[in-house]
């Protein structure tokens, strides 16, 4: 689920390729004023910038109420292999988020998020697909439609759509993949619904961008629209048979790159502050080591953008994971939603009390 700008990828011998992919526009965070740095201590950009980066995620670690960090845990420095030790992101702070000017937010003429299904699902695949719909709907409160699958192609004279996998990359009966990002400019957005605030495609073939080996999603700002495969969640892929348990873990994974890419398209960038459903990953590996739900950070910029009731759409979401079996999910958002109304309960009466001494 990570996510790489176009034109910043230089991956391509890369055997694990990066996740997605999202327009955005980078650059620094304005740093605190500091005293001048002694004429021999001089850094080079790359020095300087990561100077830069740590000094504004220990900024937002030291504005953050203790209590509303609880329960997660701050990233530590990224092991060989993993995504941060691959690409350097930049901090998107709750101050920065909320000035962009690319973002999208619902309104009431544009609030559904539509899921396309391409190309052929089995009858099992079918129900995955609805259960990925209430679990959008939840996890984004927003109302979530399933369209009826359309055939993954197009007519599209000189357009790569797919590609032979070389010997060496190919796993089980996977030898063939999609363009994903020709499936974006060709496929979903020109016949993105005139009602969605975002479409994301949902396949089950494998996917590759560009010069990457594969991705698992892709996803686009400017367009709202987004594909992701499902099929390396699952061991099928790999070329063995199911055990117990597998379906539930493939939900999982199918759940936490669905709310990932879907997050990039409302304009959250990766998060480097704690473990999060947002951190880039690398693997699936590293994929399955991130959480499944927003940071701290994160969630906040998720409820201002969508002015949701962050109980409401906890709850929503604690109920689709008992639902489906994810009891470690669950028993987590169950704390979460305690200490969740004392903070917003605390952040209230602070609010009035202002406006009183205004007054």
């Amino acid at each position: 689920m990570g996510n790489v700008e176009r034109g910043r990828r230089g991956v391509a011998q890369c055997p694990l390729a990066a996740l997605c992919l999202i327009s955005a526009a980078w650059g620094a965070e304005p740093p605190a004023p500091t005293a001048p740095a002694p004429a021999n201590a001089a850094r080079s950009p790359a020095q300087s910038a990561e100077v830069l980066t740590r000094q504004i995620i220990e900024r937002v670690y030291a504005a953050l109420d203790p209590r509303d960090a609880d329960g997660y845990e701050r990233l530590p420095e990224p092991k060989s292999g993993e995504w941060l030790a691959r690409f350097k992101e930049v901090p998107q702070t709750l101050e920065r988020y909320c000035a962009l000017d690319a973002r999208v937010r619902p309104t009431d003429a544009c609030r559904t998020i539509v899921l396309q299904p391409l190309g052929e699902f089995t009858a099992e695949q079918q129900q995955l697909l609805e259960a990925l719909r209430e679990y959008t709907q939840a996890f984004f409160h927003l109302p979530t439609r399933l369209e009826k699958p359309v055939p993954l192609k197009i007519d599209a004279p000189g357009v790569e759509l797919t590609r032979q996998v070389g010997l060496g990359h190919r796993h089980g009966d996977y030898t063939q993949q999609y363009n994903a990002g020709v499936i974006l400019e060709h496929l979903l957005a020109p016949r993105l619904p005139a009602d969605a605030v975002a479409c994301m495609g949902i396949t089950t073939e494998d996917l590759w961008d560009g010069s990457l080996n594969y991705v698992f999603g892709v996803g686009s700002l400017n367009k709202r629209v987004g594909v992701y495969s499902l099929c390396r969640y699952y061991p099928e892929f790999w070329g063995s048979q199911r055990q117990e348990g597998d379906e539930r873990e493939g939900l999982r994974r199918a759940c936490k790159v669905l709310n990932h890419e879907i997050g990039h398209v409302f304009g959250l960038w990766h998060c480097v502050f704690f473990r999060c459903t947002m951190n880039g990953s690398n693997s699936r590996t590293e994929l399955d080591h991130n959480p499944i739900e927003p940071c701290p950070v994160c969630h906040r910029k998720l409820v201002w953008c969508l002015g949701c009731d962050p109980v409401k759409r906890y709850e929503g979401v604690r109920a689709f994971y008992l639902k489906h079996g994810l009891r470690d999910e669950a028993d987590w958002l169950a704390g979460r939603i305690e200490r969740w109304k004392k903070i917003a309960a605390r952040e209230a009466a602070a609010v009035a009390g202002r406006r009183a001494d205004e007054e």
